[in-house]
């Protein structure tokens, strides 16, 4: 049995609750947020859903905080309502309004006795998970951000887009902040198990030649969707129900997500998107990439920034 908990009963909440049921990816869903109308309509919805799908049944409930004792994961996407990014589309500006939320959050979780997983997508996530991580006294390896995790997908969508080719087979990965300071590491870029290198070799005057541009457009997409449509939920979602497969299947999978780093990379004491290999105890370990010499230049950046907002809220915890 696997049994997950789903704070915040929005687009997103929703869409990776609804992920979970029709993929048949777990067994119990608990939805909780300050709405109970709205989360018990959303359990209904669902477990409405179950009877034309290809799933077992499924247990599907209005939840409380309680509830998340026996939860093997907790995922938080929940944000403040005064969260919003007025005209400056930064991540990080939502740190100051989401902070005291994601706290009473966390210690309302560990009241309950959860000692599962935490799964994060609130943003900004790299923060928020550290926030968690010292909130919640929980080692560090059970609190995941979902990281660069999007950042690759898109990254991937694009070059395969650009190639002709399906993107399950661009292999590398986008590190860093989940936000502005993010860089994909171009070194260890693979088209099936050719070096991106060597393939620009052999077709010189390819667009993928130009790190810049596909580097901004993986940067910039995420708000030109928000703008369009008011929020971004499929492709979060899709990571999250990712992530969760890989937890409760053990599938010791190499993911890049928001985990802490004690010196890897010679960054330390602070939460950033890594690659990692992911089990049931959730972050087993940091899969370490040899860089070049930029793209270390530009982790170390994107972790001063993120260690920065980090420190500019930790009195409040």
């Amino acid at each position: 049995m696997s049994k997950v908990a789903i704070v915040g009963a929005g687009a997103v909440g929703m869409t990776y609750a609804n992920t979970l049921v029709a993929g048949d990816f777990v067994d119990e869903i608990s939805i909780i947020d300050l709405n109970k109308e709205k989360t018990q309509a959303n359990a209904w919805d669902l477990l409405h859903a179950v009877p034309y799908l290809s799933t077992s049944t499924k247990k599907i409930t209005s939840a409380d905080y309680a509830d998340c004792h026996d939860a093997d994961i907790v995922v938080i996407t929940a944000n403040a309502r005064a969260a919003t990014f007025d005209g400056d589309l930064d991540r990080l500006k939502l740190l100051e309004a989401n902070v005291s939320m994601i706290k009473s959050i966390t210690q309302s979780v560990m009241a309950s006795g959860f000692n599962g997983i935490f799964l994060v997508a609130s943003n900004p996530v790299d923060v928020i998970s550290q926030v968690i991580a010292e909130v919640s006294g929980l080692p560090k390896n059970q609190i995941i951000g979902t990281g660069t995790l999007l950042e690759t997908a898109r990254l991937r969508d694009m070059i395969a887009e650009e190639l002709d080719v399906d993107p399950k087979n661009i292999h590398g990965y986008v590190l860093g902040e989940h936000g502005s300071s993010s860089f994909a590491a171009w070194s260890n870029m693979m088209i099936g198990s050719l070096p991106l290198t060597t393939w620009l070799k052999k077709h010189p005057q390819s667009k993928l030649a130009d790190f810049d541009y596909f580097d901004n457009r993986v940067r910039d997409i995420g708000f030109e969707i928000f703008t369009g449509k008011g929020n971004t939920s499929y492709g979060i979602a899709s990571v999250l129900a990712r992530l969760t497969v890989a937890i409760a299947r053990n599938e010791k999978a190499i993911l890049p997500v928001s985990t802490y780093l004690e010196g890897q990379y010679g960054i330390a004491d602070t939460y950033i998107g890594t690659v990692a290999v992911i089990d049931h105890t959730g972050v087993r370990e940091v899969f370490e990439l040899d860089l070049n010499a930029l793209e270390q230049e530009s982790y170390l950046k994107s972790a001063g920034i993120l260690k920065e907002n980090f420190e500019s809220i930790k009195d409040k915890l």
